[in-house]
């Protein structure tokens, strides 16, 4: 519901619809996004459809470095909170009007390692060289693992070096060391203080699971924790290690979602959940900041598969299978390039006067059928569970999430006809994709628990019980 539609209906309608909706179950990634803009953005749209949470990118001071890429937000300078998404007070000011738009912020923790280069300054003016961070940490701070003439990370297989020789030379931090462990649990305190609610732990399998489970036993309060645990066959880190910290993140859903489309495989779709942790410990996604540069298996919102992409977002909101992280960046074609940024190195504002996103950034989670199906999984998470499963085996697929939604999506080229078994009470319809919240454009008849739909090649209809 928008405000400006909240005039126009009884109020006690209007708090009996938000009671139906029931608790919020989506969040985004809004990646290099500045605080002022998502602070705009939880107003204008985050909070009124729905969303849960925002993750922002990391806070903390970052370094500058030649054409300012993007992965310059992943090292870090220093733990003060003036990075080029803003200041300190602006960061305060998001979180507070996100927070009161209904919407928290999960920050994202860059607590495994420091710098990757010699010497350098930050963006807030803090000198550093590579083991030496003045007032934070010095050499005896960082893991010096010895191996391969250089303390980097070669072979994946060996757990002693994933865990205690450096990524891409970025200074290791000690994080069994005490003193290690109290600065970054004073860092992630601070980010609390100001109002966070959750953290993304980046390069989680780089830290002992049990280092990281004392970093946040000395967190003042709870938060959401989620680690990114990139595992694969075979290596002696696995995702499951860290869920006594918190959730996890199901790193290869997404691509196992895109290989499946691409293959017309409805049994590996329907498996794309095998071997992750259980539904509520697992955050899953079609792509992010990291996945969307480096890997050729996931769905890309550009280019020829755009209109797949858009159909697995609405499989992946629908399935009932995880916590939902979106994703919503910018276009690049060089897959280094950083955001758009002023003659201080700081990003350029991404909404216009008129609350348009500028290129070029891509505001895909203002995509029309994102927010119907935010809409759609909060409503029906309280039959968290499918039924009524029908396929024909390569490229259509339909069920019922309980009594209170339905979905049929076809990822094919070809048109699909068919009475379908749903769970749904008797009455119409309208495909919540279509039209808009204030008009149907096309109805469909539920009788006797079967409805008649045609599905046109690459799409979907999604019915919603209270959406007649």
């Amino acid at each position: 519901m928008n405000w400006r539609s909240f005039g126009l209906c009884i109020v006690a309608f209007c708090l009996a619809l938000h009671a139906q909706a029931g608790k919020r179950t989506v969040f985004v990634q809004m990646f290099e996004w500045p605080w002022k803009d998502i602070a705009q953005e939880c107003e204008q749209y985050l909070g009124p459809k729905g969303f849960a949470a925002v993750q922002v990118s990391p806070p903390h001071e970052h370094i500058l470095w030649q054409n300012q890429p993007w992965w310059v937000r992943y090292q870090v300078a220093s733990y003060k909170i003036q990075s080029r998404s803003g200041s300190e007070q602006e960061f305060v000011d998001m979180v507070q009007r996100c927070k009161a738009a209904g919407v928290d912020v999960y920050a994202d923790a860059v607590i495994n390692h420091m710098t990757g280069i010699p010497s350098g300054t930050g963006i807030a003016g803090t000198r550093f060289s590579h083991y030496n961070y003045p007032g934070i940490y010095q050499y005896q701070d960082f893991n010096h693992c010895g191996r391969n003439g250089n303390d980097n990370i070669v072979d994946y297989h060996d757990r002693f070096e994933v865990q205690y020789c450096e990524l891409l030379d970025l200074a290791d931090l000690a994080t069994s060391s005490s003193y290690v462990q109290g600065k970054i649990a004073e860092y992630l305190n601070h980010l609390l203080d100001l109002g966070v609610a959750g953290f993304r732990i980046d390069a989680a399998k780089h830290i002992p699971a049990a280092d990281l489970e004392n970093i946040l036993s000395r967190l003042k309060r709870s938060a959401y924790i989620y680690s990114e645990v990139i595992d694969g066959p075979g290596e002696p880190i696995q995702a499951d290690e860290y869920l006594s910290a918190g959730d996890v993140m199901a790193y290869g859903y997404g691509e196992r979602i895109g290989r499946a489309l691409r293959a017309q495989d409805i049994s590996g779709l329907l498996r794309a959940s095998d071997g992750y942790p259980q539904s509520d410990k697992a955050v899953v996604f079609l792509t992010n900041h990291d996945l969307e540069r480096s890997s050729s298996s996931v769905l890309s919102y550009n280019g020829s598969e755009s209109r797949l992409y858009r159909l697995a977002q609405v499989f992946m909101l629908a399935w009932p299978y995880g916590y939902p992280h979106l994703y919503s960046g910018y276009a690049f074609s060089d897959k280094e390039a950083g955001p758009p940024l002023d003659s201080r190195l700081y990003t350029l504002p991404i909404l216009d006067s008129n609350d348009n996103c500028r290129a070029p950034w891509t505001c895909e989670h203002r995509l029309p059928e994102v927010g119907a199906m935010v809409d759609f999984r909060n409503r029906t998470n309280n039959a968290f569970y499918v039924q009524d499963i029908w396929h024909n085996q390569k490229d259509a697929l339909a069920f019922s999430r309980g009594s209170l939604g339905f979905v049929a999506i076809n990822f094919g080229s070809q048109s699909l006809e068919r009475d379908f078994t749903v769970s749904l009470p008797d009455g119409r319809y309208c495909n919540i994709l279509e039209g808009d919240e204030d008009r149907c454009t096309r109805d469909y008849v539920v009788s006797s628990g079967r409805v008649h739909i045609t599905l046109s090649p690459s799409s979907a209809v999604v019915l919603l019980k209270g959406n007649k």
